[in-house]
This record gives structure tokens, sequence and C-alpha cells, in this order.
């Protein structure tokens, strides 16, 4: 099962953090910027205040001082009615020795003064931000005083009033003086506090957001992980399903199919389509099974053997096994069933019952056939003295001579024994198999020209594979025999032989069109001494099957064979090594 490296899981979630980073970077440096651009805007909003409000004082100053009423009190009464503003904290005129000339707050008057810019030219205004001792912070403008008249002027007009009486010695010409406004910026501190908690709001937010982001992102990417690795094992469970050796089959409480793999359902003869839902009761018995108590009673089923006939009629023997599936409260939701097919085991029990009774026939025949051999002799010498000394008694002569052929019958049965209870070694050699088949027909051609029975071969020129010729002849020679025995005058037969390159066998057959063999029989005809021609003895089928295992090969018989009416095909398959045999053209030969 593929498992996918974490890391290359996290790679997208990664990405997805850096993206979010930087989004988060250049959103505080975009908020960062904003705060200082609102802090600049607001500063240059003081700053065009505060220059209005002084070229408003030089303004009145300017005109109160063209009136006859105007004195130097007057500026200081302008000063203060000027500080009653909420927006100014305080305005002052300072002289050219930092002495306050005039102060909104009297008590201040005469004092001289911490701060007094240099200011060089008419229309230069410093600034700065003072804070003061209670932390509250003031902006303060400073611009030279020009009320914009001469002292010779102030004389005349002066004079003209008649002010003798000493009015002018407190008079001062504001010549170098400068002005200094104090601006509140509570309202501003108020705006920016509002801005900074505004932006210290919103990057929480952000980190919230950005944090459940990340939270979400590694949820999903776990959950990717999980489905990822819960599909993975899901695959390779169907896998393993899939290619089990045996059928499986989950129903439910109903007996309704659930899931299954499909060597299930070829042993059951189901179609795949139709499995789904189907009701399994339609094609088990579940009472004589003993399924039905593990749905109810959760009461395992093992290895019980049934015979289930599939839709073509074919009987295939199964062995079944049933486990309950539990629900955690006692009870079953259904069941898992694994079907085993029998068949394979069952021609393995044929088999080694079928070995053990030859090997028992044969040792009882090889024992017999010693002891009978050696008296035939001498019983056939003796008649052949007999059949020459009575030739001038036809009848006894003719005694005679059937004493010898039924000695000679004998015989071969007994020789035939002999083959059969002997271990057969194999001797493979390269064989050319188009030879190999002319030269059975020769050996039964004789006999099938006097019936009128016609041979017919079948072959490819298969050169040089591996096989025990002489055997292979044998039970050639055998299988032809038994169908000429049962064939009628005029008569068929075809003998041929096929390589089949995708299985690597090599199958021979002997096909015949005569009345074939009964479905009853079909099972017997491989046992020794079993036959149904009167002059046969029942050992050349079981020495052609014992000739086919020899060579790790099968015998099958057809009867009637595929695409006839009647008839009988014998085939012996054999496993052959396909390395260096070439196959050509396919040869007929006729008889």
């Amino acid at each position: 099962m593929k498992i996918f490296p974490i890391k290359k899981l996290y790679l997208p979630a990664l990405s997805i953090v850096a993206v979010g980073f930087l989004l988060l970077v250049l959103i505080s440096i975009s908020t960062y910027r904003n705060l200082d651009r609102q802090k600049t805007m607001a500063l240059s909003f003081l700053h065009r205040q505060g220059e209005g409000l002084i070229l408003s004082l030089e303004a009145s100053a300017r005109t109160g001082m063209k009136t006859l009423m105007w004195q130097e009190v007057s500026l200081g009464s302008l000063l203060q009615e000027t500080a009653k503003n909420n927006d100014i904290a305080y305005v002052y005129i300072v002289d050219e020795h930092g002495t306050i000339v005039h102060h909104s707050d009297s008590l201040n008057a005469g004092t001289n003064v911490d701060w007094k810019p240099r200011i060089t030219e008419e229309d230069q205004i410093d600034s700065r931000i003072k804070k003061l001792p209670d932390k509250t912070q003031i902006y303060e403008l400073a611009k030279f005083f020009s009320p914009m008249y001469e002292p010779a002027m102030m004389h005349h007009r002066n004079s003209r009033m008649g002010m003798e009486s000493g009015h002018l010695a407190n008079s001062h010409s504001h010549h170098g003086d400068t002005i200094i406004l104090g601006m509140e910026m509570s309202d501003y501190e108020q705006a920016r506090h509002a801005d900074i908690q505004h932006a210290f709001i919103m990057a929480a937010i952000i980190l919230i957001l950005g944090s459940g982001a990340l939270f979400f992102i590694f949820v999903i990417q776990n959950y990717y992980l999980v489905d990822k690795t819960l599909k993975q094992t899901k695959d390779y469970t169907r896998e393993v399903v899939a290619n089990m050796a045996n059928g499986l089959i989950s129903i439910d409480s109903q007996g309704k199919i659930v899931s299954f793999n499909l060597l299930a359902l070829e042993l059951l003869g189901i179609k795949e389509s139709a499995a789904q839902g189907m009701d399994l009761r339609t094609s088990i018995n579940f009472e004589k099974s003993g399924i039905q108590s593990t749905l109810t009673e959760c009461v395992p089923v093992l290895d019980y053997e049934i015979h289930h006939q599939r839709e073509a009629g074919e009987i295939v023997s199964l062995a079944l096994s049933a486990t309950p599936i539990k629900d955690g409260k006692g009870g079953s939701e259904g069941a898992v069933m694994v079907l085993r097919d029998l068949r394979e085991i069952k021609l393995l029990q044929e088999k080694v019952k079928r070995s053990e009774k030859l090997a028992a026939i044969g040792e009882l025949a090889a024992g017999v056939a010693h002891e009978i051999r050696n008296p035939l002799s001498s019983i056939r010498g003796f008649a052949q003295f007999l059949r020459h000394s009575l030739k001038d008694k036809p009848q006894e002569k003719e005694y005679a001579e059937t004493m010898v052929t039924e000695i000679d019958r004998i015989n071969r049965v007994v020789t035939d024994l002999l083959t059969f209870a002997r271990p057969m070694t194999v001797e493979m050699s390269p064989t050319d198999i188009t030879e190999l088949i002319e030269h059975s027909i020769r050996l039964v051609e004789a006999d099938a020209l006097a019936r009128d029975i016609k041979i017919q071969m079948k072959v490819s020129d298969l050169s040089k594979i591996p096989l025990d010729a002489n055997q292979i002849t044998q039970a050639l020679l055998n299988l032809l025999l038994n169908a000429l025995q049962a064939l009628p005058p005029q008569g068929n037969i075809e003998i041929g032989a096929e390589l089949d390159a995708a299985e690597s066998q090599l199958y021979f057959w002997v096909k015949d069109d005569g009345p074939g063999i009964p479905p009853n029989q079909t099972e017997k005809i491989f046992d020794p001494f079993y036959t149904t021609h009167q002059k046969g003895t029942g050992l050349g089928l079981a020495i052609v099957h014992k000739i086919a295992e020899n060579h790790n090969g099968e015998i099958r018989v057809d009867s009637p064979p595929k695409g006839m009416a009647r008839g009988c095909c014998f085939s012996i398959i054999i496993p052959i090594n396909l390395n260096g045999i070439k196959k050509d053209k396919l040869k007929r030969t006729e008889i």
C-alpha cells in the first residue's frame, strides 16, 4: 500500500501560511503608513489652523492700531480673548530678548520663555510639539509679529490726539517681536488614539482570522491525509478480497448480498449485474447449510459441503464457511461467507483412490502374471505338438489350434497385466509428432482397410517435441484399436495433434463417429478390467491413462464430441515447454 510523504501533503498548507503571513505584513505596513499619513494630515491641519489664527491676530492688531482708540493694553486683551477658543491653549508675544510682552494669561507677562526659535524671514513659521508636565501635548507655532506700522506714524497719531498726558510712555514698537501660539492637541490625540485602537483591533481580527484559517488549513490537510489513507486502505482491501483464492460474500440480516468478489459469483453462477442486493436464498438453502442459524443465533458454520447446481446444469462441490457480523448487542447484522471450490480436491482424492486401487491391482497382477506365464508356455508347446501330430484328424487338429489361439490370448492379457503393473519410466527424447502418428496409423492400417474404415490424420508438423515416443505410440495404438472395435463398417476415425501455445499444452486426440459411450459408463472406462467388448481385456484404456499421467498430463473423454450428434473423442493433454519449438503448417492425411 502506497503512503504519501507527509512533507508533500503539508506543502500546500505551508504555502498558504506563507501567503497569509505576507498579506499580514503588507496590511501592517499599509496600516502604519495610514496612521503616519493621518498624523501628518492632522498636524498639517493644526499648523494651518494655527497659521490662520496668527495671521488673524496680526490683522486684528493692524486694524486696531489704525483707530484712535487703540492702546497697547488692547493687544493684551486681544490675546486673552483669542485664547478663549477651545482649540487654543495659550498665545503670547515675545520681544527680541525672550521676554514675554503680552500673554493670554496675564500672570505670565514679563517672564522669560524656554523656546524662542530663530526666525530669519518675515513669513517663516516654525513649529514644535511641546509636552507639558501633566503629559499634555501642545502644538506650538512661532512667527514674527508684524502689525505693519512704523513708530513715526505712531508718534504722529499720538501727537494729533494730544496725548501729552504721558499715555505713550508704555508704548512698544513690536519690532523684532515673535508671536507664539499653543494649539490644543487633545482632539488630535483622541483621534490618533482611536486610530491606533482601531488598528490594534484590526490586527487582532486579522490574527484571529489568520489563526482560524491556519487551523482550518491543517484540519483540512489532516482530513485529506486521513481520507487518502482510508481510500488507499479501501482499495488495498478491495484488491485483497478480489484476489482471494476463495469466494467471499457478505449478506445482511435478510440474506441479501452486500459485497462480494468475482470468484464467489463464478462459483455460484451469479451474474455480476444482478448480484448487488440479490437474495442469496435463491441459490443456497439457508436452513440446510446452517446460514439461518448464523443470522439468528450467531452460530458459525465451518466447511459445510454443499453441491450447488448452476444454471447450465453443472453441479459444483463447495465448502461453505459462515461467520456472523455482530451488532454489539449480541445480535447479528449479517454474515460473511467463504466459498472454497472442492473440484480440484475431489479430483485429487479420486486420483489418490485410483492410485491406491491400481497399486493393489498391479501388485496382484504382477504376482498372478508371473505364476501364469510359465505354465502357459508349457501348455502352448503341448498344443503345438498336438496340432502337428493330428494332421490326419481334422476335428482334433481344430481343437488343438483353438487351444493355441486361446493360450495366445491369455498370454496377451498377461503381457498387458505386466505392462500395467510394472513402473513405466519415461524416456524423453525429441520426437517428430507427424512421424509418430503416421507410424501409429500404419500399425492398424490393415484392420482398417479390412473393415472399410477411413482414418484421417489432422496434425501440425511439430518437430522435435520432447516425448516418450514408445509410450505415446502405445497409447495412440490402444485408442485406435478401441475405435476400430466400436465402429461398424464404413465408419470414420480422426487422429490428430495440436499445440496450444497460449496454455503450453500438446493435444492428441482420436475421434470416431461410432455409437459412443453411455454417460453411466464414462467414469468406469479407465478402471482395470472394465470392458464392453467381448474380446477386450479391459486394460487398454487403463494403460493409456497411466501413460498420460507419466507425462504429467491427463486424458479426457467426450461422448458425443462437440459439434457431433454421436461418436466419441479421447484426448491426451500433455504440458510442453515451448522453448525452441516451431509450429508449421497444418498437415492432413487420409487413408
